[in-house]
């Protein structure tokens, strides 16, 4: 199958036959479960698509776990009931145009036979799993697939953490050589991308570990080890989201303090310029008076006697000020 078609695929709903790990591709209206030890059949939906309550009705699942495959805001969390397993998780958005941070939720039902997600947006890591099991190398069973879902999540995700940490860098280094004001809103999406994605995964990270602690009939040790690796990947990514979100606080406390600096080198300059000006001001102001018994009026070199005294009384301010502050500030 072609990537054209496979992404195609993963764009509507669809239903996969599994049999030891290679997905068959099956009318979504065809009873979607499997006997036990026959594989199991996956079927996937898009919340958007007019067939997909329909087809949540006709699949026999409590009226529960229906309207929490189809809540539209949700949050990473898992339900046991009977024998099967109710899990929401997040992953990175990686759809043209959209944000990474804003995550999607994959919200799935697994039971002996049977499995069925659904989706409000298009995930790339359910190509993935699409792709792994119409190539025959798929997950051979539910618990199988939700172990694989997590893990390709996270790869997934492991891009995008990348691109954070060399972004921290990147605005390290340039507040570091040219601190400027349009850094500020770089440095704020910085921040706020990587406490939105740790937003979503702090809780997700407490459902996989719960998941591989769960003596489930759906989760073998195989699947319970993986989700337990799952997990400790997790809990570095968290680890790492909060060292970036702290990093970024430093990053904008020195941005913010070099601005500072700057402004406060300006208006101590302005100040300098403003009381070097002030008396010459106070004394071109005095000899501007229109009255009369102003000195020098009469006089042909009066002007040229009012610059030397205008330009003397500045040198020695600004000798004044020069001794005064800037040697001491250096």
């Amino acid at each position: 199958m072609s990537a054209a078609s496979l992404r195609l695929l993963a764009e509507t709903s669809f239903r996969l036959e599994v049999r030891a790990g290679k997905g068959v591709p099956r009318p979504l209206d065809e009873p979607g479960r499997a006997d036990p030890g026959e594989g199991y059949s996956w079927s996937h939906l898009l919340r958007e698509q007019p067939d997909s309550r329909s087809c949540l009705a006709a699949s026999g699942l409590e009226p529960l776990i229906q309207e929490a495959l189809l809540t539209p805001e949700t949050r990473p969390r898992w339900l046991s009931l009977g024998s099967g397993l109710l899990v929401v998780l997040r992953g990175v958005n990686l759809n043209p145009g959209a944000e990474p941070e804003d995550m999607v939720a994959l919200r799935v039902w697994l039971e002996p036979g049977r499995v069925i997600s659904v989706l409000g947006r298009p995930m790339f890591a359910v190509q993935d799993l699409q792709r792994s099991l119409l190539e025959g190398v798929g997950p051979v069973d539910p618990g199988a697939w939700l172990a694989a879902a997590v893990r390709t999540i996270l790869d997934r995700l492991a891009p995008v953490m990348d691109e954070l940490g060399e972004d921290g860098d990147l605005l390290e280094e340039e507040v570091l050589r040219n601190p400027k004001a349009g850094l500020r809103r770089r440095v704020g999406q910085h921040r706020r991308a990587g406490i939105e994605i740790r937003r979503h995964l702090a809780p997700m990270r407490e459902v996989v570990t719960a998941l591989s602690l769960e003596p489930d009939t759906l989760l073998g040790p195989v699947e319970r080890a993986h989700l337990h690796e799952a997990s400790d990947r997790l809990i570095r990514i968290v680890e790492d989201l909060d060292t970036l979100r702290d990093r970024a606080a430093v990053t904008h406390d020195e941005l913010s303090s070099h601005l500072s600096d700057k402004i406060n080198s300006t208006m101590f300059l302005l100040s300098l310029v403003a009381a070097i000006f002030l008396p010459l001001s106070l004394l071109t102001s005095l000899l501007g008076i229109n009255v009369n018994g102003i000195p020098g009026a009469d006089s042909p070199h009066a002007f040229f006697t009012v610059c030397v005294i205008l330009l003397v009384v500045g040198g020695l301010e600004a000798l004044f000020f020069f001794l005064r502050f800037w040697r001491k500030e250096h």
